[in-house]
Formats: structure tokens, sequence, C-alpha cells
């Protein structure tokens, strides 16, 4: 009698190239077209991962986490010991399946890699649902950002942000 393995349902890895539009979500997020672009020619010179989840047999975008290794705030990552989680989202039709969770996972394991001591993570005040996720795996509230960013959209317009956030993070 032979075991069957179980079934990935997803598969995490790195971006690639071609799926820079399939981030845009089917348009909800294309005013993001050139934060992803930029991240992704950060990601090509190490400074940051892009990792998506897909759906196993089909291919389809279903999540995706972000990964950044330095940045100007050492708070969130100081490229030796501490790296930030950004842009973690699973689409609604692959949600409770705990691919948030993987996703989480699989940013850890490439921050481990790289011999770092801690991952950070940014949750919004009103998210609950996703602190509670943090919260579950190990993530402690460390601090509070502002949330206040701007970006220059796919139009050319600047664009601000005020997402008044917890600063999260998790000893690896």
């Amino acid at each position: 009698m032979t075991q069957s393995t179980p079934l990935r349902e997803f598969i995490i890895r790195p971006l690639r190239e071609e799926e820079l539009p399939a981030l845009e979500w089917d348009g909800e997020y294309a005013h993001f077209r050139h934060l992803f672009r930029q991240s992704f020619e950060e990601m090509q010179l190490g400074q940051r991962v892009m990792l998506v989840a897909t759906a196993a047999g089909s291919g389809v975008l279903a999540g995706q986490v972000f990964i950044q290794f330095i940045s100007s705030d050492p708070k969130y990552a100081d490229g030796a010991s501490r790296g930030y989680l950004y842009a973690l989202r699973v689409k609604p039709e692959y949600q409770n399946r705990g691919l948030g969770r993987q996703l989480i996972q699989a940013a850890e394991e490439q921050l481990r890699g790289r011999a770092m001591e801690v991952s950070t993570i940014g949750v919004a005040k009103d998210n609950l649902r996703a602190q509670r996720l943090y919260e579950r795996m190990g993530y402690e509230i460390v601090g509070e950002d502002p949330g206040r960013w701007t970006y220059v959209d796919h139009h050319g317009r600047l664009r601000e942000v005020n997402e008044p956030s917890w600063l999260m993070a998790h000893v690896l």
C-alpha cells in the first residue's frame, strides 16, 4: 500500500516580472502600479523580496507579501537583524484557508535565510482580524506608526495616505 502525499493548495514563490500586472488585482490596486515596479526593481538588487501565492493548478494569484530588508527607519528594517513585512494581502475567495499564515511563514523564512532575528509588520489600528492573526503567530505590539506617507499613482498624481497603525514585532 502506498501513502498519498497531500496536495499543496498554494505555491508561494518570488514574483516574476510578467506578473506585476496581477498585483493590481483586477484594478483594485492599480494606483500602486509604480510602487510595485519600484519594489520589483529593488528586489532585483537584493533589497526586497516580493512573494506571491498562486493557487495550485490554476496559477491564479491568491495572495502576496513583500519583505523589505533595509529602511530609512531602522525600527522597521535595519539591513542586519530586522526585516519588515508589508503589503500582505489574500484575495477574498482564498481567505480562511490559512494562506495569510503561510505567507507570513514564508516571509519569515526569507528573513531567517538572511540571518535576521526580528520580523516586523504594520497593521492598521482598525484591522483587528489581521492583528489577531499576527498575535497568534507570536507578534506583539511594539509601537505606533502614524501611517502618513505619499506616493505617485498610475495617473502621475501624488496621493497621500493616512492610516494609523500598530508596529508589531516577532523574534524569529
